[in-house]
């Protein structure tokens, strides 16, 4: 069995993990103004990744990464040496990490234009948010539950994704009429498959308002929210890689977030003209839908942002649709000069196992399946001696 679906024993109330992570839990809860969907069903979770938040409300967290090296942190008058500090400061910020996850409901994933759970946008977009939340937070959650001055690492885990997130919390805040932190708390409040529909319906709403017919919503929701998905999922070789520096990863994550905002105000231009002229000519008459025409300009732009990627260095991340399988199958046959270009072809592999038809996992298991991916493995290039978020 996949390690990562285990569960060791269960951690029962009354032990100091369980009160301590209890209360982490509800601290977060506390900060975030957010009720926790946690059972209170407590396991250690094998292998080398801090814990799973699992779609039946139980959670796993692990004794080796996160309680083991809290535990020092959290005795009164127990003098902290250097290592202590630093790895009680890391494995709360991973335990906040764990906590904020179960913040998050999951939501039906099997409606139109619903994020399905575990998909490569769905991942990219929670762990953004949970970890600007942590990054945030964690220190305030130490500082509450201890009075020893823990090391508590603020750095993006996930740079790429968090940048990326961040930045367009702005460029969409104009389009949405919600400040950056009105459309980040939307979209925490919001369940993990409904996310990139929420900001869609509220720039429907705030651009186009009863002009548009209701018929209309599901098509104009793909054409707004497939720019966000593409530029956030777009995101994964690189958050992944690990022969990217950090930093550049940060400098990925700022430049998919321009490439997106721009793809997606062009969109939303052209969608405002089609509705804008038609009633400008035809007051009081329904419109119809957008022309095939735009949906080809729709579909150049999206090529053409895609090409960008490439010549940025980043082959794209989907092949021509219909050919993914045999163009995924011919990487396998050619000899990569490069150690990055071993890399690449690795990551192009593992992305289409993650994303071919039939591929993404139910909301019964979806869960656990999109903190599998949520994690980097122990010899990251990130905090290579302690488990991963």
């Amino acid at each position: 069995m996949n390690e990562l679906l285990e569960r060791g024993p269960e951690i029962l109330p009354g032990t100091w993990e369980y009160d301590w992570f209890a209360s982490v839990v509800a601290k977060t809860a506390e900060y975030a103004g957010r009720p926790s969907h946690w059972n209170g069903k407590l396991y250690e979770q094998p292998g080398p990744i801090s814990g799973l938040y699992d779609s039946d409300g139980s959670m796993t967290i692990s004794r080796e990464h996160i309680l083991d090296p809290a535990r020092p942190g959290y005795i009164e008058g127990h003098s902290l040496s250097h290592e202590e500090r630093d790895a009680a400061g890391a494995a709360t910020r991973m335990a906040v990490f764990r906590a904020r996850a179960s913040l998050s409901g999951l939501g039906d994933d099997t409606g139109p234009g619903a994020s399905p759970i575990g998909s490569l946008e769905d991942i990219a977009l929670e762990n953004a948010l949970a970890d600007r939340f942590t990054g945030t937070y964690a220190g305030r959650i130490a500082e509450s539950l201890t009075d020893q001055d823990l090391s508590v690492d603020s750095f993006p885990a996930f740079p790429a994704y968090t940048t990326a997130t961040d930045r367009l919390m702005y460029s969409l805040s104009r389009p949405t009429g919600l400040g950056p932190d009105e459309l980040r708390d939307l979209l925490e409040s919001t369940d993990r498959s409904q996310r990139f529909n929420a900001i869609a319906d509220r720039v429907i709403d705030t651009q186009l308002g009863d002009r548009v017919p209701e018929a209309h919503r599901d098509q104009l929701r793909q054409d707004l929210t497939g720019p966000l998905r593409r530029g956030l999922s777009g995101l994964t070789m690189t958050e992944c890689s690990r022969l990217t520096h950090q930093g550049s990863k940060l400098t990925w994550g700022h430049d998919a977030a321009e490439l997106t905002e721009t793809e997606f105000d062009l969109n939303l231009e052209d969608i405002k003209a089609h509705y804008d002229s038609w009633h400008a000519k035809h007051p009081g008459v329904e419109p119809p839908a957008l022309p095939d025409s735009l949906r080809e300009t729709f579909l150049d732009r999206e090529e053409g942002i895609r090409q960008i990627w490439a010549d940025r260095g980043w082959p794209a991340q989907q092949p021509v649709a219909g050919r993914e399988e045999a163009y995924y199958e011919g990487l396998r046959q050619q000899i990569y000069p490069s150690e990055r270009d071993q890399e690449i072809a690795q990551l192009q592999q593992f992305l289409w196992s993650h994303t071919a038809p039939g591929k993404h996992t139910s909301t019964e298991s979806g869960a656990n399946a999109g903190e599998r991916d949520n994690v980097r493995p122990i010899t990251s290039t990130r905090k290579s001696q302690r488990g991963v978020e």
